[in-house]
């Protein structure tokens, strides 16, 4: 038999009899697939995997930047996958009993803190746009309640008692528990279900029960909860980066910081070992150091290196915070061009942050010249400027930026723009805000169509960096996203300056919100008179 046939089986087997959840029947089918694609191409069958084709295996995993937490879920997998195969298709042995598993650190949990996210909801409920109930009615119960985000969007209303203020909850494994909620969640929820749920169940679709619902009146993805609790802290001002398991971690940490019993804890989180619960015990410690070392940052000792002599600038994003219409000009630019209603999940997983090439070409379904890639995203730009220009006084540079770039220019430090963005963008904001004054047009890198590969790939940032004539080494990159950063880091940049929403999971040297007192921040980096 195929070796994928006993793969199809086993995902059977989980799903029927050991009553595992879809999301972890996909994760089973992610690593023994991986496993049996290195195996066709060594030609080795499952019967006769040996230690060393374990090895080359487990080489090649390092090799492709698998953490060593990823690799030790994955040898789990192959366990069982062979526990199986030994019970019911009468394998002999399992070769990956003879694996030993990576040791991994354990990962201290990112967490807000009670002020922190009591600021959080109170910023996010003065919102005004129409989702707003919804986003805080989901942001109220995830802290309150420390569901995990795969708990969050399967809740139905049928699980929720009002008058107990408790939440009938179906885990992994599925396993029930029952979880309080606070009144304010309850209040959150209730005006949520009164008002926008029955706007957001669209005619003609079915009500299946799920309590939180996205913008066409369907069950939300874990993906699309993501971006929505991302996107509420961008709305409501918050400038923090935030994700569903933040909430839930924040509601743990809160819980033992008020002195909580661990083992309560526990079964409120519907952790199956104490040993997961007790990783939040050593949170206050960590948090305290961390705290202690960032506020201690500017008092350190100066790198006694040299200085660096140029600065590379992205655009969109860095230069000007237009997130808002960048994100509302695709919605209306993919119904015009394409007829098509792009979800908060589509937005997200096929357009922020990707190529316009790949954005086209998965609107179209089809392949595009760069010649028609250019056409398109020049209506698209020219949409983008006209909800600009309707709303006077929106676009500006960032604050502090006017003034940092005079400083710079005399200072004789090299600068330049480095941006994905293609050529009507980039002319359309060296007219509106005279960039000229900065920067040498005919200097600055932009989307010309002759782009092999797009960010993280480094090559677009090589190629600024061998215009300024400098080493990688000696070049700041102000960037605002991770795939911008990954980027500049690909290309052997070693200082990178994070600009607007902060993210403590960034390899970057300094992390800004404005431009303002900008000299004092870099002052270890560029040396300006």
């Amino acid at each position: 038999m195929e070796d994928n046939y006993y793969l199809q089986k086993f995902l059977l087997y989980i799903k029927r009899v050991k009553g595992y959840s879809e999301l972890t029947v996909k994760a089973y089918r992610r690593d023994i697939s991986s496993l049996l694609a290195f195996l066709k191409g060594e030609n080795i069958s499952l019967s006769s995997l040996e230690l060393k084709d374990i090895s080359l295996f487990l080489t090649s995993l390092y090799n492709s930047n698998l953490s060593k937490r990823s690799v030790r879920r994955m040898l789990s997998s192959y366990r069982q996958f062979y526990n199986y195969l030994i019970r019911y298709h009468d394998f002999s042995f399992n070769p990956f009993l003879l694996v030993f598993s990576p040791k991994t650190e354990e990962k201290i949990p990112d967490f807000l803190s009670f002020d922190d996210m009591c600021r959080f909801l109170d910023a996010n409920d003065k919102r005004e746009d129409y989702l707003k109930d919804r986003d805080q009615a989901i942001l109220e119960l995830a802290f309150a309640s420390g569901l995990r985000a795969s708990e969050i969007i399967s809740l139905k209303v049928d699980d929720i008692s009002f008058q107990e203020r408790m939440l009938n909850i179906i885990g992994k494994g599925n396993k029930q528990r029952r979880v309080p909620f606070s009144v304010t969640a309850r209040d959150s929820i209730v005006k949520y279900l009164q008002s926008l749920r029955p706007v957001l169940l669209k005619e003609g679709v079915k009500d299946d029960g799920y309590v939180f619902l996205n913008s066409k009146g369907r069950k939300l993805t874990e993906r699309g909860l993501e971006y929505i609790v991302d996107k509420a802290s961008f709305k409501s001002g918050f400038n923090l980066h935030i994700h569903p398991h933040m909430l839930r971690h924040s509601f743990a940490t809160t819980m033992i910081n008020n002195g909580v019993d661990i083992k309560v804890i526990q079964k409120l989180l519907g952790h199956e070992s104490i040993k997961t619960t007790s990783i939040y015990t050593h949170v206050s410690y960590d948090e305290l150091r961390r705290t202690y070392d960032e506020y201690f940052k500017e008092f350190e000792v100066k790198e006694k290196k040299s200085m660096c002599k140029g600065i590379i600038f992205d655009f969109n994003g860095t230069m000007f915070f237009d997130d808002e219409m960048q994100e509302l000009s695709w919605y209306i630019f993919a119904k015009e061009e394409f007829k098509r209603d792009i979800t908060e999940e589509e937005f997200l997983s096929h357009i922020h942050g990707f190529s316009n090439k790949n954005i086209m070409e998965y609107l179209a379904g089809r392949e595009y010249s760069k010649e028609e890639i250019l056409a398109l995203a020049t209506k698209k730009e020219k949409i983008y400027q006209r909800l600009c220009e309707e709303k006077p006084g929106y676009l500006k540079l960032v604050d502090g930026l006017e003034d940092f770039l005079y400083r710079l220019k005399e200072n004789n430090i090299v600068i330049s723009i480095c941006t994905s963005s293609m050529k009507p963008n980039v002319d359309w904001y060296f007219e509106k805000f005279d960039l000229y004054r900065f920067f040498k047009y005919e200097e600055c890198i932009y989307d010309d169509g002759n782009l092999k590969r797009g960010k993280p790939d480094p090559e677009i940032f090589l190629k600024a960096i061998s215009h300024t004539g400098l080493k990688p080494k000696e070049v700041i990159v102000f960037e605002d996203s991770y795939s911008g950063i990954l980027s500049a880091k690909n290309a052997g940049v070693e200082k990178i300056v994070k600009v607007g929403r902060k993210d403590v999971n960034l390899p970057v040297t300094l992390q800004i919100d404005d431009y303002l007192s900008i000299e004092d921040k870099i002052s270890s980096l560029i040396h300006l008179s």
